[in-house]
């Protein structure tokens, strides 16, 4: 009994303790970013912009964090348990919200921990699914980012250089992809981890994980699309590249929300067409893609955690 209210208690603090970090966090990522464009460029980034796509792009992005739904859920069937959609939603929207913009080892994986930990799954089965939801979106760009590269280079500027030219980076990305497909359709040896005995997913379960991801980067490369100027025509497939590239750098350098990863590989590729103007189309994007869900889920983790201290509170009383 002892145990069990001191359990209760450490959880009532580190729960909002955990979530006021994230919020500093949060609060201090969003004050760089503010500074880093002035509000006339923010303007002029606007006004070339169509009303319409803007809402569309932000249309599109509330599906794609719908969408994200889908990694938890594959994880968890990988693992074989099963939870209430509204609850693998809730993970699902904190840990993509929170950890696009301050790093998956900083706030995704911490908050899957205490949530997943706290409705049954063991640590070595959340080490899982966290490997899982790596690989299901790398699985993703490997597919789709080596067949757009290999079928459309592009040039990177010079502080993002490569020891090789992207067309070679396409084809180093689908050799991953077909090694991957080889290694789930014929490795069925059981790897040990803990209590756990596992193997790579099934393919059926590769090409889901596979598609999902690939979906994934396609609507977002969409809405940063349709917020470029749109005196210009600029093809959808150099876009697409400039995006899965800065996504790749970004996610290896481990740079919250890419941090000028992006803005950098897009003013190289478009400046001939689109001009300056793509820095303030880029914050656009990060506004819709990444600013705003972190607002939300900010505001979501504080309610969560001040009505789950309210219930436990109203529990330890109970039980006293």
């Amino acid at each position: 009994m002892a145990v069990s209210l001191l359990t209760r208690r450490l959880r009532a603090i580190v729960g909002p303790a955990f979530a006021a970090v994230l919020f500093v966090l949060a609060i201090r990522l969003l004050y760089h970013e503010v500074q880093g464009i002035s509000w006339e460029e923010f303007m002029a980034g606007l006004t070339g912009v169509r009303p319409l796509y803007i809402g569309f792009a932000a249309f599109l992005i509330a599906l794609n964090y719908g969408l994200l739904t889908a990694y938890d859920l594959l994880a968890l069937r990988y693992v074989c348990r099963s939870l209430p959609l509204r609850r693998v939603a809730l993970v699902s929207f904190l840990g993509f919200s929170l950890g696009n913009n301050l790093g998956t080892l900083l706030a995704a994986t911490p908050l899957r921990f205490r949530f997943y930990s706290r409705w049954g799954l063991s640590p070595s089965q959340i080490v899982v699914m966290t490997a899982i939801l790596g690989l299901t979106f790398w699985s993703g760009l490997w597919f789709l980012g080596g067949t757009v590269l290999v079928c459309v280079p592009i040039e990177l500027p010079a502080e993002v250089s490569l020891p090789f030219g992207t067309r070679t980076l396409g084809v180093i990305l689908l050799a991953l992809a077909i090694g991957y497909l080889l290694v789930c359709c014929l490795w069925r040896k059981p790897w040990p981890i803990g209590k756990l005995h596992l193997r790579p997913p099934e393919p059926g379960l590769m090409a889901v994980q596979a598609s999902v991801a690939a979906i994934d980067l396609l609507i977002s490369a969409t809405a940063l699309y349709l917020v470029l100027p749109t005196a210009e025509a600029v093809p959808f497939a150099m876009v697409l590249g400039a995006y899965l590239v800065g996504i790749s750098v970004s996610l290896l350098t481990q740079v919250p929300g890419g941090l000028g990863v992006l803005d950098l590989i897009l003013l190289t590729l478009l400046k001939g067409t689109v001009g300056d103007s793509v820095l303030a189309s880029v914050l656009i994007f990060r506004l819709l893609y990444y600013i705003l869900p972190l607002l939300v889920g900010m505001v979501v983790l504080a309610a969560h955690e001040i009505y789950g201290g309210a219930v436990e509170a109203r529990q330890a009383r109970r039980s006293n």
